[in-house]
């Protein structure tokens, strides 16, 4: 016989290979497979779900606790995204328990595929329903607070946008590279495995089968499907004490920028409870919640008082400290003011006197007086 020939009769003996497989042991695996995956998921889920519910109230502590801007808490809605589709998506595609004449183990293979096949288009899309919404919203963060932070200068204010928003595309891009690889490493060949066993299943005939035991042509796997990796608790802990500890760092940074350097070496807090301030001579005109009054004290200290300590301690740039540094000021005179304080203001256009309370000293309020007095600034280096 020539060698073509021999070649040709070893490829039509392959071809009519049939593997003889105990139905009830190969659907065991399949099953025992198949809640390994189910586990793995179902701890994926729980820690992306998890993760999200329990940020939201720390989101609002931490904003509070920091006085962050509003951008801050555009985050909160995107939580309730992830954790409202990521749950809406699984009950979506739980599976059906429609009767069927297929037999048990083919109904395995296919639950067990359309599981992976999800899966892989949670994955595959995890940029647009997981990693884009935060990506969106802290952005819009960093660019207020670096907007903010323009009291050191434009340059400064872009570095440091930059510095965070590359801080954050970088983890993010981390993550959706992991993620991608997952697929092509596990979850792909998982559903080409699946397949093939389905397929092979399809080629199946009930004749051939003796004592509970089926014969399966080009069977594509030796002996079971590739099991899939499974999460522990404990990592999905560790994951979610990183992340954390990635966001204090965050945080922390933040804090320093909005606080800043008073210049003695001591940081004080750069807020201010006044939206404005002018001066008529030496009395301080504030603005509070859009209107215009004569500061009398401020936690019952005079105003006239809190002058005259600017200007003992410094010198000509005493209207400047009152201004952008009224924490340092009034820490320097004993009287450290905590978040909220007391005005006691009149009005410009009577001798009316009225006491304010619970006036928030903010970031933003220090951010619209220091930027207003850089525009001073500018207009009189033109003139």
């Amino acid at each position: 016989m020539a060698p073509d020939e021999f070649q040709q009769a070893w490829q039509a003996h392959s071809a009519q290979t049939r593997v003889i497989i105990d139905a009830d042991l190969l659907r065991e695996e399949v099953q025992r497979d198949q809640r390994q995956f189910n586990t793995m998921i179902s701890y994926r889920d729980f820690g992306e779900v998890g993760v999200a519910v329990i940020m939201i109230p720390v989101w609002f502590v931490m904003g509070f606790m920091l006085d962050l801007p509003w951008t801050w808490y555009l985050s909160v809605p995107v939580f309730l995204w992830i954790a409202g589709f990521m749950l809406l998506y699984r009950k979506r595609h739980q599976p059906e328990s429609e009767p069927t004449t297929e037999p048990l183990l083919q109904q395995c293979v296919e639950r067990s595929l359309a599981e992976v096949e999800q899966q892989i288009w949670l994955l595959r899309n995890i940029l647009w329903w997981y990693l884009l919404p935060p990506t969106l919203s802290i952005t819009a963060f960093f660019a207020q607070v670096s907007w903010q932070s323009r009291g050191g200068g434009w340059l400064y204010a872009l570095i440091f946008f930059v510095l965070l928003e590359g801080f954050l595309l970088a983890v993010y891009g981390s993550v959706y590279l992991m993620n991608k690889r997952v697929v092509r490493t596990q979850l792909i060949p998982r559903q080409e495995e699946l397949q093939k066993l389905r397929a092979s299943l399809e080629q199946e005939t009930t004749d051939e089968g003796i004592n509970g035991q089926i014969a399966l042509p080009n069977l594509p796997f030796p002996g079971k499907i590739p099991p899939a990796p499974c999460a522990s608790p404990v990592q999905l802990i560790v994951g979610l004490v990183l992340f954390i500890a990635l966001m204090l760092l965050v945080f922390f940074i933040i804090y320093q920028a909005k606080n800043g350097d008073s210049g003695n070496g001591q940081d004080y807090p750069k807020r201010s409870p006044f939206a404005a301030v002018r001066w008529e001579e030496s009395q301080p005109e504030v603005k509070v919640d859009g209107q215009w009054f004569k500061l009398i004290s401020l936690n019952g200290i005079p105003a006239k008082e809190i002058v005259d300590f600017s200007k003992e301690t410094y010198g000509e740039k005493w209207q400047k400290r009152f201004e952008e540094d009224l924490v340092e000021l009034m820490t320097r005179m004993g009287h450290p003011p905590e978040k909220s304080v007391t005005l006691e203001v009149q009005s410009l256009t009577s001798s009316e006197k009225q006491t304010l309370k619970e006036v928030r000293m903010t970031y933003a309020n220090r951010g619209a007086i220091r930027a207003a007095a850089q525009a001073r600034e500018r207009d009189a280096a033109e003139e």
